[in-house]
């Protein structure tokens, strides 16, 4: 070959490289985060974590670690607080959690962890973390984890489909840990996502580019979680509100309108009559619905000539409908009362400033269901929202495989197997670098928990916590501190019960305050 030729080869080798590198591991990351609480986790976690790796150290240090299990119950924001209350002193949480985070993943970023300086990492872990379920789904008639083989665990973890975060948060340490399992087309896929930033992002680059674009140019009524202004009376997390709702007018309201959704179910009675009312019932405004689909509304700009300092809308639906009776579009094992849902910005459309910040949990109409029920009521609810019709719900199959687990692993012998021994490489790692580990055994569910919770493999798996951690203060047994109310499933708390462990926690990881 030429020298023209290489050097045109090798000047379109390092343009594409820089191309790379340029809009998927610089300018990308510039992108303000205006992405929800829980509808964009690998995206949260690295935003989380190359924010403060870029900020220097100043105060004491702590590192949350987890799967959804820790994101649905620690609030950061509330523990950084509770925390300054109990201690007296200034210091930060770093929130670093993702669904489906297992020990082994954990262990694979240990340097990562370590980069941003923490003081302590906390890692609060439940039953699904470790997960068992998955033998019996790879051998459903034979499986135990008292014999199972580790390799095809490992590879089952590392499996794309089920797992991209290997590919997207540490393929190059997956690709070192696992060069002699995962075999040569797959060890070819971690070293093409360690070297382009457009193979290993790509899904999350075009899904939150896609999101910025959508609240600045479109009507934001495609999405899977609801990121608007907190309403008193609450949505759920898809933005359905209640019957009633009330809201804080904005210009744009009145000048271009916002959008809600119709859906036929809520029609079934005749049309729906949506009132809209001030605080001070000087201003009204009617409207009229006959068809589904999103509506349009303009608001009457007399709504925002009061001159309250607190102007708010009461705003009522004639009619409502329950998920459970819905049709197949909007059906859903539910039995809250709905209205109409909002658009996914609602309210902030006119200061997307208000998008980018630390994304936060706020408490939806979900959490709100199981308030003041007996825990028989509860109970009923429990296995009606989860485990019944599940032939009719494919996307639950894992709640049925995960409670099975439960019962089948109260029968074994308790093998410290794959996840365990790497929660142990972790603490190790840790130990060896004289950074203190707080491992904490989550709540769970009592319903869940009576399955296998008095049996032989669930007191010597906590001995085995208990031991690799040091035990003492490096290790907490939390898994009775609730009732069931607190929970939306299994080992998800409600925000209720977040509120409730935020003083436990708090507690806890105090002693480790210098």
């Amino acid at each position: 070959m030429s020298r023209s030729k290489l050097t045109i080869l090798f000047s379109v080798v390092i343009s594409v490289l820089f191309l790379d590198f340029f809009l998927f591991r610089y300018s990308f990351w510039l992108l303000p985060n205006e992405s929800s609480w829980g509808a964009d986790y690998f995206y949260n976690f690295l935003h989380e974590f190359k924010t403060f790796e870029k900020v220097s150290k100043q105060k004491f240090r702590v590192l949350v670690i987890g799967s959804s299990v820790t994101g649905y119950s620690i609030n950061p924001r509330d523990l950084e607080a509770e925390l300054r209350k109990v201690t007296g002193k200034d210091l930060e949480v770093i929130f670093l959690s993702y669904a489906g985070m297992p020990p082994m993943d954990a262990y694979l970023m240990r340097n990562q962890f370590l980069n941003l300086s923490p003081d302590l990492v906390v890692y609060p872990v439940n039953f699904v973390d470790w997960r068992l379920y998955r033998t019996y789904v790879l051998d459903p008639k034979n499986g135990k984890n008292e014999t199972a083989e580790e390799s095809k665990l490992i590879l089952d973890a590392l499996d794309f489909r089920d797992a991209p975060q290997s590919k997207i948060i540490f393929p190059l340490e997956s690709l070192f840990e696992f060069w002699d399992l995962i075999g040569l087309e797959k060890g070819a896929e971690y070293l093409a996502a360690s070297i382009f930033g457009s193979y290993r992002y790509k899904e999350v680059y075009w899904k939150i580019s896609s999101s910025v674009y959508e609240h600045r140019f479109g009507r934001n009524t495609s999405f899977r979680e609801y990121n608007g202004v907190d309403i008193p009376e609450k949505v759920t997390f898809r933005g359905w509100t209640g019957k009633v709702f009330s809201f804080q007018p904005k210009p744009y309201m009145a000048r271009k309108g916002f959008y809600i959704q119709v859906v036929e179910e809520v029609l079934k009675d005749g049309k729906l009559i949506l009132n809209l009312e001030n605080s001070s019932h000087t201003v009204k405004q009617t409207l009229e619905f006959k068809s589904p689909g999103w509506k349009k509304i303009l608001l009457d700009s007399r709504f925002l000539d009061q001159g309250e300092k607190e102007n708010w809308i009461r705003a009522e639906v004639s009619n409502t409908w329950i998920p459970y009776f819905a049709g197949p579009e909007h059906k859903d094992w539910a039995r809250d009362i709905l209205g109409v849902r909002l658009q996914q910005i609602f309210g902030k459309e006119d200061d997307l400033s208000l998008l980018d910040r630390r994304p936060v949990r706020e408490e939806r109409l979900e959490d709100l269901r199981f308030l003041g029920m007996s825990d028989k009521e509860y109970e009923e609810y429990f296995y009606f929202r989860l485990l019944t019709d599940l032939k009719k719900r494919p996307g639950l199959q894992y709640i049925q495989v995960l409670a099975d687990s439960k019962k089948k692993i109260a029968k074994e012998k308790f093998r410290p197997i794959l996840h365990f021994r790497y929660m142990k490489k972790l603490i190790s790692f840790f130990k060896e670098k004289d950074l203190p580990f707080l491992l904490i055994n989550n709540p769970e569910n009592p319903v869940s928990l009576s399955w296998y919770g008095d049996s032989d493999w669930y007191k010597e798996h906590l001995f085995y916590l208990k031991e690799i951690s040091g035990g003492g203060d490096n290790f907490v047994d939390l898994s009775r501190a609730l009732p069931s109310t607190d929970f939306w499933d299994f080992h998800h708390l409600t925000y209720k019960g977040t509120q409730k462990m935020n003083s436990k926690y708090a507690s806890f990881i105090s002693k480790f305050v210098e």
